[in-house]
């Protein structure tokens, strides 16, 4: 698997940092202008009576990433492409600045984290931390599991700004399910991918 590096401009606010993604990925901006297209190969490989539930359940996932991103700054939305000649599987990773409140720090979101979420550290400096996002809900009498984890990165010099990743993962439509390990190679990939995060000035 080779990797490449993807270099995400700084701006008058937030600075420069890279990141690298495996072969067969691709970085677009918040847009989710090509999410729609993604999103209905992915549940192709689905058995037609398992789309429908599907379909709706991540068509509110991505509503509710769209409401995030108006909320938040999603600057970067990444995910596997179809250019490999294979079907690209059910995985999104949205990147987004983040900034604490008037009075908060960063460090105390990620305690809040820890608390509420059990978060825990990603890498052995202990500079980002995970949490499960997990989720299951019902959509015309199918069940459907979402895996997914939350990733938070302090931006180097700032004790209020940071970096913050979502990965999605579809798991199981009803009878439909991904196996454990298609999950977890999902999960440690994008976990590898947020390691990777590399600020301009260490790059």
């Amino acid at each position: 698997m080779s990797l490449r590096a993807e270099l995400i401009g700084a701006t008058e606010t937030d600075p420069a940092f890279a990141v690298l993604l495996p072969d067969g990925w691709e970085g677009d901006d918040a847009g989710f202008g090509e999410m729609d297209a993604r999103l209905d190969a992915a549940l192709a490989q689905l058995p037609i009576a398992s789309r429908g539930a599907a379909r709706a359940r991540m068509r509110d996932i991505l509503a509710t990433a769209r409401t995030e991103a108006a909320r938040a700054d999603v600057i970067r939305v990444f995910t596997p492409s179809r250019s490999t000649g294979e079907e690209p599987p059910p995985v999104t990773l949205v990147a987004s600045w983040v900034t604490a409140p008037a009075g908060a720090t960063v460090a105390a979101m990620g305690a809040d984290l820890i608390r509420r979420r059990d978060a825990r550290p990603l890498d052995p400096g202990q500079t980002i931390i995970t949490w499960s996002t997990d989720s299951s809900s019902e959509s015309d009498g199918t069940v459907v599991d979402v895996a997914g984890s939350g990733y938070l990165l302090r931006v180097p010099g700032s004790t209020r700004k940071a970096l913050v990743f979502r990965s999605t993962m579809l798991r199981a439509v009803g009878e439909t399910t991904i196996a454990d390990e298609g999950i977890a190679a999902m999960s440690l990939l994008c976990d590898a991918i947020v390691a990777s995060v590399r600020w301009r000035h260490d790059a």
